[in-house]
């Protein structure tokens, strides 16, 4: 097999450009030090560590940090191949279970071949937006969609932009402001995705957006549990080794959130100007199903992967825990599930 081809395939499996640089390294020396791999690799200094742990998350190597100097070992071929088809197998009873738990009339799927349609379905579903978008898409085409967007964030939606490769480098950043929420940049060429208030989705080949003699098709299908459970997955892998590029200010208090995500962005954003909040939740209990209203209740506490640096202990984490009936509980968004309560809708106001 060439490098190439391995360099492929490994990107296949989502991983970024500095994971892969930083993993054949470790494959030319199937054990060293840290610092070696940091010596020999094209990954700078500061990304390798981390490029460590994520590969050694996705079981691709060893790394035992509790010996000094640090050791990171490739792992066997045989435990390779195992973990990846336990994560195939995992999505693919995950999917199976979802389109079991789906009316037929809730589903709408179509197979996109033309360019020009995949831009006008982006620019469709986009204004159909009242919640939150999440885009991740190359940096060359964005200003395809800056009216789309600016629009978007006129009605206080909240814009999630993940710009990748080609055109950072000639990308204009003064563009962000009034199109976007956050925005973070990432040098590689992943699908690009649109999810819409967690019901719409597009997933494209990366190749349509620029190319218009290239081939390949996109799928767009509306459904809430895969058009989040995408924005997720991109969250998780592509959201947290990207660069941050831009911050939206904070918005004026009180306002209400239609979901926690969202409102956690302008709570992390008050929070580090110094503002003590408090907020008042329409939640249920994620064990006995309770509805409950917590009324002002203080923010104790955010745990975000939104905005740098993350406050979050698992990559798909975004919640709060307030002190509420004497005691301080955990408050998660759609779905929670390690959280006390999961939060329906939210109120921020700054504390008096």
């Amino acid at each position: 097999m060439t490098e190439e081809r391995l360099r492929n395939n490994l990107q296949l499996l989502g991983l970024s450009s500095k994971e892969i640089d930083t993993y054949l390294t470790i494959l030319d020396h199937g054990e060293a030090k840290v610092s070696e791999i940091i010596a020999d690799s094209e990954v700078s200094q500061r990304y390798v560590y981390q490029m460590c742990e994520q590969l050694d998350e996705r079981g691709l190597v060893f790394l035992n940090d509790h010996v000094r100097p640090s050791m990171v070992r490739a792992q066997d071929p045989e435990s390779v191949v195992e973990g990846i088809n336990k994560q195939l197998d995992e999505v693919k009873a995950d999917v199976t279970e979802q389109l079991a738990n789906q009316k037929p009339a809730e589903l709408e799927v179509e197979l996109i071949k033309s360019r020009q349609t995949i831009i006008k379905r982006w620019k469709r579903f986009i204004d159909r937006a009242t919640e939150e978008v999440f885009i991740c898409m190359p940096a060359a085409k964005f200003e395809r969609f800056e009216s789309e967007l600016a629009a978007a964030v006129d009605r206080d939606a909240t814009v999630y932009v993940l710009l990748t490769e080609p055109g950072l480098n000639e990308f204009d950043r003064g563009s962000l402001v009034g199109r976007a929420s956050i925005v973070r940049t990432w040098d590689a060429e992943p699908r690009p995705l649109l999810t819409v208030d967690n019901e719409i989705m597009i997933h494209d080949e990366p190749k349509l957006f620029i190319d218009e003699g290239a081939e390949g098709s996109a799928v767009s299908l509306t459904r809430s549990s895969v058009a989040g459970n995408l924005f997720s997955t991109y969250l998780s892998n592509y959201w947290r080794i990207a660069d941050q590029e831009y911050l939206c200010e904070p918005d004026e208090l009180p306002k209400s959130y239609p979901q926690l995500r969202n409102a956690l962005v302008h709570a992390t954003l008050h929070k580090r100007a110094g503002n003590d909040l408090t907020a008042t939740i329409r939640a249920q209990h994620t064990t006995t199903g309770e509805l409950t209203e917590m009324h002002e209740v203080p923010i104790v506490e955010i745990r975000q992967g939104l905005i740098e640096p993350f406050t979050n202990t698992f990559p798909v984490e975004n919640g709060l825990s307030v002190s509420y009936d004497g005691e301080v509980v955990t408050v998660g968004g759609i779905d929670a599930i390690v959280e006390d309560y999961e939060a329906l809708d939210i109120t921020l106001d700054v504390a008096e």
